[in-house]
């Protein structure tokens, strides 16, 4: 009997160092304020390439990382979790600082690190997205007027088979990502309810978003392929053809949202990513479900990419 070969994986995106602070109340200037503060492995692209790993798939992550401390960081941590790194030499190594509240939301304080865009045309970058059976691109450096163009046109030309797929990167409108993503053609598009409204312009006469199940299908209307919207306590939706729905979200208690929405992506990619494509109606539904339930087990952790009771450890 011949054993099925791990679905191989080339994710593009960023590894960050994250700092995540938790304080108990407001911090007040001029005082000193008691924090719980962690330094551990982050980035989208990381967290993604690391919670699809962990579940035996095979990866190669393309992120810019240097030779510093936090970019050995980076790679041992990589390594560790048996992602293979494409690397980008880069001046600096991105880091994130997280502040999160007692809800368990965050906000980000980003310094990261942009795309080369010359780098994209590298022999090695080419090898790996031509080795792939899934590409994964990150809406970051695809949003990068740097290397968006670069990027958009290096997916636009994937092999026939090749299945191409996008994530979100808290994107305003008006930055030509759209357009990009018109020239990537992307089989599937999975962000969050913001990114989806921003991508649209998805505003009514009376400024009230539209539901998560109406952008899923704006998003297919606009770009083909299957759309998915996240959108927290309210689930996550999908759309496929003419076809839309919602599952609800997964109970739990948060405690760090961080990295939450890319255990949430890999999730549904895992789901997915063994079948027929374009995915049923009802593996849709299926993934949306086993997703749910990862996303939920990370956002009751703290760090993006602690490991969680459902992840062996290797």
């Amino acid at each position: 009997m011949v054993t099925p070969q791990p679905i191989r994986f080339v994710v593009v995106g960023d590894a960050t160092l994250d700092v995540t602070v938790r304080s108990p109340a407001t911090a007040t200037a001029g005082s000193d304020n008691p924090a719980r503060i962690t330094v551990a492995p982050g980035g989208q692209g990381a967290n993604l390439s690391v919670r699809l790993a962990r579940r035996g798939a095979r990866v190669d992550l393309v992120a810019a990382v240097a030779d510093d401390l936090p970019g050995q960081q980076l790679r041992d941590a990589l390594a560790a979790d048996g992602v293979a790194l494409v690397p980008f030499l880069a001046a600096r190594s991105g880091i994130v600082v997280s502040l999160v509240d007692k809800s368990g939301e965050r906000a980000m304080l980003s310094d990261r690190v942009s795309f080369d865009a010359e780098a994209l045309a590298s022999p090695a970058v080419h090898a790996a997205l031509g080795s792939a059976s899934w590409i994964h691109i990150s809406g970051y450096p695809l949003a990068d007027s740097g290397s968006g163009d670069a990027l958009a046109a290096l997916a636009a030309a994937r092999r026939p088979g090749q299945v191409c797929s996008v994530g979100g990167g808290s994107f305003a409108g008006g930055n030509g990502l759209l357009s990009r993503l018109r020239m990537t053609r992307p089989d599937l598009v999975l962000v969050d309810r913001a990114e989806a409204s921003a991508l649209l312009g998805a505003g009514s006469a009376t400024g009230r978003l539209r539901t998560a199940e109406e952008l899923a299908a704006g998003l297919v209307s606009a770009l083909g392929g299957v759309g998915v919207v996240t959108d927290g306590a309210g689930g996550a939706a999908a759309a496929v053809g003419a076809q839309t729905l919602t599952v609800p979200a997964t109970p739990g208690v948060a405690v760090d949202a961080t990295g939450a929405g890319d255990a949430h992506a890999a999730g549904f990619l895992l789901a997915v990513a063994g079948g027929g494509w374009p995915p049923t109606p009802s593996a849709l539904r299926d993934a949306l479900e086993r997703a749910g339930r990862l996303g939920a087990e990370v956002a009751g952790v703290v760090g993006a990419q602690a490991r969680v009771p459902s992840e062996a450890v290797r």
